[in-house]
């Protein structure tokens, strides 16, 4: 078999193939997501179910406690945040869900386009559900483009106001982020295919050695494994993989609204940190730098020795970083 004959074959084998069963079922997920799962709830949000948690802080010595809300980013979810919500609950109260489209949120194939607008919309309108109106609101990855967006609004509506805002290692510089492979193939216009070529031979497993990539480079091996394995769990649950393709959408959002965040950022008027680790391969330090020249006090801090998921490669040091604001 030529060369051609072989490219043809992997461009209509998948045509051919029946679609992966697609796990509805939360009982058959890892036990360590199915535990994350009973933690919370589904609500719905502007006609789609939205999985949230909120706790109260559980330590009683806390006089009137303060709100944590946090954003997950791409292409993970709220569990990004499960080796920290206890410390948090010893000094406030927390906040967070998944984003439609990711983890135990709904995951609509057609009419939703997966824009950083339309998840700015769904945080405010989840924030308001709950009652949230005074917070230190703490974000990652494409979180901190959505958490830009709704700062961008601030002046016109807001649900929520902010005691605090710290940004964590997100692609907020369009320019500057080192885009891995996975990244610039589902975002092209060959992105439907390469989410149907995942779905359906099983090469969602690729997209496993793309999140080492942006991992710490002295990272516990096992440990880093187990948390990919979770991530790759649940963007499977409810099709997620099928969609990869709409869920990178966002990429394009911030190489065309940067303009507007910029001038939000430039007018903020709470206490603003950039927390970022040194060793992240996709979003570099000079994006936090960048923002040096025009963000009025707002402070850097840089975190030695860690990847992109600081929180889940040092939860000690990302719980004492980000709860110094209090």
């Amino acid at each position: 078999m030529n060369s051609l004959a072989v490219v043809v074959a992997f461009i209509l084998l998948p045509y051919y193939l029946p679609d992966s069963p697609i796990t509805q079922d939360v009982n058959k997920l890892p036990e360590e997501a199915q535990t994350w799962y009973k933690q919370g709830q589904l609500t719905s949000i502007n006609g789609y179910k939205v999985f949230s948690i909120y706790k109260k802080c559980s330590n009683p010595k806390v006089v009137n406690p303060p709100t944590f809300v946090l954003i997950h980013g791409f292409p993970s979810s709220s569990y990004d945040y499960h080796k920290v919500l206890d410390g948090l609950l010893s000094k406030g109260d927390v906040f967070m869900h998944d984003h439609i489209g990711f983890g135990f949120s709904d995951k609509p194939v057609q009419n939703f386009t997966y824009s950083l607008t339309e998840a700015a919309d769904n945080c405010l309108a989840t924030w308001e559900m709950f009652g949230i109106k005074k917070a230190h609101v703490v974000s990652h990855d494409m979180g901190d483009s959505i958490l830009t967006e709704i700062l961008a609004r601030r002046h016109r509506s807001m649900s929520c106001d902010n005691d605090s805002i710290t940004f964590t290692n997100g692609g907020m510089k369009y320019s500057m982020i080192n885009f891995r492979i996975g990244q610039r193939m589902m975002s092209s216009s060959l992105g439907p295919y390469f989410s149907m070529v995942n779905s359906k031979l099983g090469l969602s497993r690729v997209f496993s050695s793309q999140l080492k990539s942006v991992w710490g480079p002295n990272s516990d091996h096992d440990e880093m494994m187990k948390e990919i394995a979770l991530i790759t769990a649940l963007n499977d649950y409810k099709g997620g993989t099928k969609i990869m393709h709409k869920l990178i959408y966002y990429l394009w959002d911030r190489a065309h609204f940067e303009f507007r965040w910029f001038s939000a950022l430039s007018e903020i008027d709470v206490p603003v940190r950039f927390i970022w680790s040194d060793s992240d391969a996709v979003s570099p330090m000079s994006i936090p730098r960048f923002f040096r020249s025009f963000v009025p006090g707002a402070k850097f801090e840089v975190v030695q020795d860690a990847g992109h998921f600081y929180m889940l490669e040092k939860p000690k040091e990302w719980l004492l970083k980000i709860t110094n604001i209090l």
